[in-house]
């Protein structure tokens, strides 16, 4: 089985953990065998035109090469794929990184419906019940991303021993007003005020090397998802894997990962005050955590999703 996978969120070198769960997922896929290739929309940073250029090339790309299913990640590949008429004659896919209410909208999903063969949604969507949708959330590297020391992790970046860093996670460096660092930082200066928290350091991960991340996040007491909307927060999957906890607006599938998980808050509100008390709470349980077994346990491991997204593969051809 070959496939081909067609992204607009993948690392360059510019960028090099933008759409890294793309890349993972490709790669653990074929650790499992499954033969793939990757096209490559790089439009990040270059205006919506330079999109429309790989219309003529992915066209190109398909006629000279025999793939059995062509893999859209995110809805504008899926826009760029259908502009070059393969839907009507390939068996398709698209993977949605966010509900698709909010990745190009209703209209483009029903645009899309008759010509795929396959959905891919990563939260409890109301698109669900379409006969063609799939609720199958990213897994994560949970062999990259595990527990490490934190005093030795803290020595490595040069941060103060007994401070207590909270984290933030933005791929796109900062540039995605739904992940809310306004609220993030207001949470953090209500900690300082109100709950008397003054030797607390933000930890801001934004396109950030891979190969240190599991530092920071082992160093981190505590990951803060801020944000309005999301998908299937990637930033979560590897905290968690490293034992790192969680607090968080009740967006995506985050209750359904986190909030059974001791240790971890989901906020029954997107306000500063109920963050900021959900963050007190786990900030006092902070070196009695243990999350990752419980979470592995649901399912998210790499390996573990990399063979059911196969079993949809098989289903397909």
């Amino acid at each position: 089985m070959k496939i081909l996978h067609i992204t607009t969120n993948y690392p360059t070198k510019e960028f090099p953990i933008f759409g890294i769960f793309v890349k993972e997922q490709v790669e653990s896929l074929q650790a499992l065998g499954i033969d793939c290739e990757v096209f490559n929309c790089d439009g990040q940073n270059k205006g919506f035109k330079k999109y429309l250029t790989y219309i003529p090339k992915l066209w190109w790309r398909i006629l000279t090469h025999k793939y059995d299913i062509l893999h859209c990640h995110h809805a504008l590949s899926a826009i760029i794929l259908s502009m070059t008429g393969w839907p009507m004659f390939k068996k398709c896919v698209l993977s949605y990184q966010n509900d698709p209410d909010r990745e190009w909208g209703k209209l483009f999903f029903h645009l899309f419906y008759p010509f795929f063969n396959a959905f891919i949604v990563k939260n409890n969507s109301i698109y669900l019940h379409y006969s063609k949708v799939r609720y199958l959330p990213n897994g994560c590297n949970d062999i990259f991303f595990h527990p490490m020391d934190k005093v030795l992790c803290r020595q490595k970046l040069g941060l103060q021993i007994d401070s207590i860093c909270i984290l933030y996670m933005d791929s796109n460096k900062g540039i995605r007003t739904q992940k809310r660092k306004d609220r993030y930082d207001d949470v953090l200066n209500l900690l300082r005020t109100k709950y008397g928290y003054n030797n607390i350091i933000s930890i801001e991960l934004t396109n950030t090397p891979r190969n240190v991340m599991p530092i920071y996040i082992n160093a981190c007491d505590l990951h803060l998802l801020s944000s309005d909307f999301e998908g299937s927060p990637n930033s979560v999957k590897e905290c968690l894997c490293c034992n790192t906890p969680i607090v968080s607006t009740d967006v995506g599938n985050v209750n359904e990962m986190i909030g059974d998980i001791n240790g971890c808050y989901v906020a029954a509100s997107f306000t500063v005050e109920e963050l900021a008390e959900c963050a007190d709470k786990a900030l006092k349980n902070v070196d009695s955590f243990k999350g990752r077994e419980d979470f592995l346990l649901k399912g998210y491991g790499m390996e573990t999703v990399a063979k059911k997204l196969i079993s949809l593969y098989e289903k397909m051809v």
